[in-house]
């Protein structure tokens, strides 16, 4: 019965996140929001929605509530990902 706990409390903990975190937004959206700067990620293995998590989660960082993704590339034949957004307020 404790691990049923442990994983709800898990889903909440989670879901507590993902309602804090930077939210992204395209390029028609940005004109309604102040710029605050840029992030960028490399190294980051998986798939293109950890590289998404990665760089919200480096926006949420910078006190951003919005970002937009400039670049998001694996080079090669990898699942390591890099990338670079603008971060908005």
């Amino acid at each position: 019965m404790k691990i049923v706990s442990y994983f709800f409390a898990a889903m909440i903990a989670g879901m507590s996140f993902s309602a804090l975190a930077a939210q992204q937004i395209n390029e028609d959206q940005t004109s309604g929001h102040q710029l605050i700067g840029d992030v960028s990620i490399s190294g980051v293995r998986g798939s293109t929605d950890d590289a998404v998590r990665a760089l919200a989660a480096k926006a949420d960082k910078d006190n951003g509530s919005y970002f937009h993704i400039i670049e998001l590339d694996s080079p090669g034949n990898s699942s390591d990902w890099m990338g670079n957004a603008q971060v908005y307020r």
